[in-house]
């Protein structure tokens, strides 16, 4: 017979004594890169979602035609340019291959993400300078990411209002 087997046993992880870290230090690192990693993938979200509403934007207007109404063509310019400037500051969009690293600067995405291979590089608690590099980049992403929220909770909508609010019947009954 090939049954698996399996035991389980305590263990207990004991620092690196080539280390002088405290455990204290060693959790303020992990707090600190778990913050940096949710940063991270909240910023991610983000350029997802202004994917995401892109696509169902362009798909919606493309099955319209060039019939669409001036005021529902225009609010979903407006949605889509305003995305385009959070999207650009979350990510380098014109970068297209490796060597375009090199030609672009870099964005808030690449920017937290390299912050969070720098404060995992060693066994110490993040320094005052990774500190404040980590708040600098959270306000200006967050400053985007709001924008982008308000874009969802506002613009999108009202735009979907409007498309309602436009639309019309396709068969009509006069009622007397």
């Amino acid at each position: 017979n090939d049954k698996k087997q399996s035991a389980s046993v305590d263990v207990k992880i004991k620092p690196n004594p080539n280390f002088k870290e405290t455990q204290q230090e060693y959790e303020d690192q992990f707090k600190f890169l778990l913050s940096v990693r949710d940063k991270f993938s909240e910023i991610q979200k983000g350029i997802k979602n202004i994917r995401e509403i892109r696509r169902q934007i362009t798909e919606f207007m493309g099955r319209q035609g060039s019939d669409t109404a001036g005021a529902i063509k225009m609010m979903a310019d407006s949605i889509n340019n305003k995305m385009t400037k959070i999207e650009e500051a979350l990510y380098q969009t014109k970068a297209k291959s490796q060597q375009d690293v090199l030609n672009y600067p870099i964005r808030l995405n690449d920017q937290v993400s390299g912050l969070y291979d720098y404060a995992a590089s060693g066994n110490y608690p993040p320094t005052q300078q990774v500190k404040d590099a980590y708040a600098f980049l959270t306000e200006k992403a967050d400053a985007e990411l709001k924008k982008l929220k308000e874009i969802m909770d506002l613009d999108l909508p009202k735009f979907n209002a409007l498309i309602r609010e436009k639309q019309l019947p396709v068969i009509g009954v006069k009622k007397d």
